[in-house]
């Protein structure tokens, strides 16, 4: 645009003289993208896309070449030249082209083993823009103003348009997020990039940038984003400062791992959100069997990166395997462990167990099979007499092997909360919490138990320091909601519950939630309006039975109630216990308190949020707490 306008009003003459401008410009449309030389920018709908100059000359480069293999020296000496760069400087400029271009980035930008890039996707020359001829009128200094008068009211109108369209589209623009007001001291780090030749693996790139938050957030002066929020922008188009106000972190860890044979190559940058400034960057070459070390060395790196001041002792130090490929399959049970589809729990159970073979001294696949057979029971997978007998035996050699790991107290105060000895699970929890204070799972854990025994307030500080290191994960976001429901703050709840149905809008439980605090809120039309469109099922029975009592239309509340009662199971008795206190009829609502208690007791499988913890949660029951039959009901171990 420079250029143009400094050539308004250089000619003379009646007619206009038309000078072709950036004669080298050139469109290139491939997908949603359009690759302008003239600008040196990638643009998806108009928009420019982010790219560094370098990863933009790589691009570049590759879709001039598209259909024809590219060599990595060729490439390399088309963008560097005769400047000497390491391999980790293509690697990252390849990391930034596919973050830019996301999920398609796999099918157009091919990897051949050995030989080089093909940028295999087709590419349409649109040639040099139409907009790139400028007209050069007579008339001098005054023709030129008005030409650039009209020049920049058309790129006001195009503004105004383009705003209009985005309005149009996505509703009014909010204010976009910002890492400003973050902790100086606080990162997010990303899922390092698969950037092996076969794009294989996948487990073991995430495994190496889990280990690192792990080791990060051993560091006390340190606020490091639990891996459910961090790895929730996996594969997403995300620039880095959107993904900083998102987390709300001051920095950012990204990376590559390219795993070949033996070798490795880790290259990891820490980058300021606030003006995306690298702060730290660093390319590694090592030994399979140096794969420990290099975590050590990289979380090192970036603590002394963020000037975290040596002033207290770590954390005593996880127990690593003594086997590379025990940890390797260490690393492949936990990406199933976490990914969670089909049949991954199956996946993730065989994975720890060949790491034992391996290693049978590996506390951390102890402690994850714990975990995996705590699930497995919840989603009834496994007979609980089954689940709880390889849960102990899981627990009690992750406490022999390593007795100092959070996660092993964390299995063991769930096993001893579930067999009924609450006092031994307490104890554990404590020290889960004295090993691991910031860890989301900790804390959240805490907090359960924490609302098993009815101490809500407890439950709702614990878990707010869960939802703030791991702010994007919705079982905490739904927990949060939950206990603040159940002391009475019905309208932080709703918040809560709305924020969980954000992260996952298919959540159809969030949404009876949402209806049940609408009722507590006296919105009683709005609340049963919704629960009308439910599915049989007694969700649906208590809803109606709830709104329909406070809108005084017995006859549609006994009717619900007469449903839930020829229903069985430990959540009909509990909303029957509800229904009835809410009605103010205690004595029935201590009936079938007690009985759902009794039936929570006897069932071994584990959930969510036990019996027990429901009854204590439900701000439904309020009425009966002030009762001398509430504690005896309960009875729960101090």
């Amino acid at each position: 645009m420079y250029d143009a306008l400094t050539k308004f009003g250089e000619a003379s003459g009646n007619t206009p003289n038309m000078q072709t401008e950036h004669p080298k410009r050139r469109f290139y449309r491939f997908g949603e993208f359009v690759l302008d030389t003239g600008r040196g920018a990638l643009l998806k709908d108009g928009v420019e896309v982010r790219l560094r100059p370098q990863s933009y000359e790589v691009l570049r480069y590759l879709v001039q070449n598209h259909g024809r293999l590219v060599a990595k020296d060729e490439l390399m000496g088309a963008v560097w030249g005769d400047t000497v760069v390491t391999d980790g400087s293509l690697t990252q400029c390849l990391i930034d082209v596919r973050k830019a271009i996301g999920d398609a980035s796999r099918s157009m930008i091919r990897t051949v083993p050995r030989r080089g890039l093909i940028f295999d996707s087709p590419v349409e020359d649109a040639g040099a823009p139409a907009a790139a001829t400028v007209a050069v009128y007579p008339g001098g200094a005054e023709a030129g103003r008005r030409l650039r008068f009209s020049f920049i009211i058309m790129l006001l109108s195009v503004a105004a348009s383009a705003a209009w369209w985005a309005y149009r589209s996505t509703g009014p623009m909010a204010p976009p997020a910002t890492s400003a007001s973050a902790h100086p001291r606080s990162v997010a780090v990303l899922p390092f990039v698969d950037m092996s030749e076969q794009e294989n693996q996948e487990y073991f790139s995430e495994g190496i940038s889990e280990e690192i938050l792990n080791r990060l957030a051993q560091v006390p002066e340190l606020q490091v984003i639990a891996r459910t929020s961090s790895f929730s922008f996996k594969g997403q188009n995300a620039d880095i400062a959107a993904i900083a106000g998102k987390l709300h972190v001051a920095h950012v860890l990204e990376g590559s791992v390219r795993k070949a044979g033996d070798r490795i190559r880790v290259t990891a940058q820490l980058v300021n959100a606030s003006n995306s400034v690298r702060v730290w960057s660093q390319s590694y070459d090592r030994e399979f069997d140096e794969i420990m070390a290099l975590q050590d060395e990289i979380a090192a790196a970036v603590k002394e990166a963020l000037q975290v001041p040596s002033t207290r002792s770590p954390p005593a130090r996880e127990a690593v395997p003594t086997d590379a490929r025990a940890y390797e399959r260490l690393l492949l049970a936990r990406f199933f462990h976490s990914r969670r589809g089909s049949g991954d729990l199956e996946r993730a159970e065989h994975q720890y167990r060949e790491a034992l073979r391996a290693d049978p001294g590996l506390a951390r696949a102890w402690a994850g099979l714990a975990g995996v057979y705590r699930v497995q029971m919840a989603q009834q997978h496994l007979a609980p007499e089954a689940g709880l007998a390889g849960m102990r035996e899981a627990v009690e050699q992750a406490l022999i092997h390593d007795p100092e790991l959070a996660e092993a107290h964390v299995r063991a105060g769930s096993y001893y909360r579930i067999v009924g000895e609450s006092a031994t699970a307490l104890k554990h929890h404590q020290t889960a919490r004295r090993l691991a204070p910031n860890d989301p799972l900790v804390l959240s854990t805490a907090a359960g138990f924490a609302a098993f025994r009815g101490r809500l307030d407890e439950a709702i500080e614990l878990q707010s320091r869960a939802v703030e290191m791991d702010p994007l994960s919705f079982a905490g976001r739904n927990n949060l909601a939950a206990f603040l429901q159940g002391t009475g703050r019905f309208s932080e709840a709703k918040r809560e519950y709305e924020r969980a149905l954000e992260i996952n809008p298919e959540a159809s439980d969030i949404k009876v939630e949402i209806a049940f605090v609408l009722i507590l809120l006296e919105q009683f039309e709005e609340a049963l309006s919704a629960i009308q469109g439910w599915p049989d099922g007694p969700d649906r029975d208590k809803g109606l039975a709830l709104a329909a009592h406070s809108l005084e239309r017995p006859a549609d509340a006994d009717e619900a109630i007469g449903r839930l009662m020829a229903r069985s199971g430990e959540r009909a008795t509990r909303y029957l216990a509800e229904i009835y206190a809410w009605r103010g009829d205690l004595d029935e609502a201590f009936t079938w308190m007690a009985r759902s208690a009794a039936e929570g007791r006897a069932d071994e499988r584990p959930t969510s949020r036990d019996a027990i913890t429901e009854i204590h949660i439900s701000p439904f029951l309020e009425p009966l707490r002030d009762d001398p039959r509430w504690s005896e009901t309960l009875a729960i171990d101090e």
